[in-house]
């Protein structure tokens, strides 16, 4: 779970992989139960969507532009969020942004669970923009460990970062912090392939997607309980006021 950190979209790295299986987990069970369509993976969809639009397929296209569009709607949510927080000179409150995401892929159990995966568009897209909204809005909610920028969602950019480390630490004056930086990333990547793989076996029951629900509901506890604390003065400094 997210330890403390001077930023509150800091975390450390096994959260950051823990959040990267998390959006492994739904990309995957979303993808192969539901419509081949990336809640988190938008290069995939980039690819796919260039390819549908090759073969004339619009409803695909749509579908796979449909999943962009709700990515960026999250993104765009969360960071508006930040920013208004920050103008006011206000905290910045990710956990909220967890249980918002923990909502929205519960409700997602909830349709598949009621309608199932094979009800064509009217079952299909609400899936796909409830699912592209909360890992666009994940996406924002943590960007670094300690001092290295990470994507919990998409991981295109993270492979080839970490090609790029491999390559510039090679008698480099700094390759300790290269080496680093590739072995979070690493880290990161390994966490989304996990969460994948673990959808995977699990099988096509909607019910397995209350497994990341849990995780993202267990870590906006742990994260609220960290702003909280970090509210409360000592009690020297509580004494020191009091004075």
């Amino acid at each position: 779970m997210p330890s403390a950190s001077p930023s509150p979209l800091s975390g450390s790295l096994a959260f950051a992989a823990i959040l990267a299986a998390v959006a492994g987990f739904v990309d995957a069970h979303g993808f192969v139960n539901v419509a081949p369509v990336f809640v988190a993976n938008m290069s995939g969809n980039l690819v796919l969507l260039g390819i549908a639009a090759g073969e004339g397929a619009w409803g695909v296209v749509a579908r796979h532009g449909t999943a962009i569009a709700a990515f960026v709607v999250g993104v765009a949510v969360a960071n508006l969020v930040h920013e208004r927080r920050r103008r006011g000179g206000r905290e910045l409150r990710p956990d909220l942004l967890f249980v918002v995401e923990a909502v929205l892929l519960l409700a997602v159990t909830g349709w598949l669970a009621r309608f199932g995966g094979d009800g064509g568009n009217l079952v299909v897209e609400p899936v796909v923009v409830g699912g592209a909204l909360a890992m666009g809005l994940q996406t924002a909610a943590l960007l670094r460990v300690g001092s290295v920028a990470v994507a919990t969602t998409y991981e295109s950019g993270a492979v080839a970062r970490v090609g790029e480390g491999l390559g510039r630490s090679v008698g480099s004056p700094d390759a300790a912090a290269r080496r680093h930086t590739v072995a979070v990333l690493a880290v990161v990547l390994a966490g989304y392939v996990a969460g994948a793989a673990l959808a995977a076996w699990a099988g096509a029951a909607p019910a397995w997607l209350l497994l990341p629900v849990g995780v993202l509901v267990v870590s906006a506890a742990d994260l609220h309980r960290r702003v909280r604390s970090a509210r409360v003065p000592g009690p020297t400094a509580a004494g020191s006021e009091r004075r």
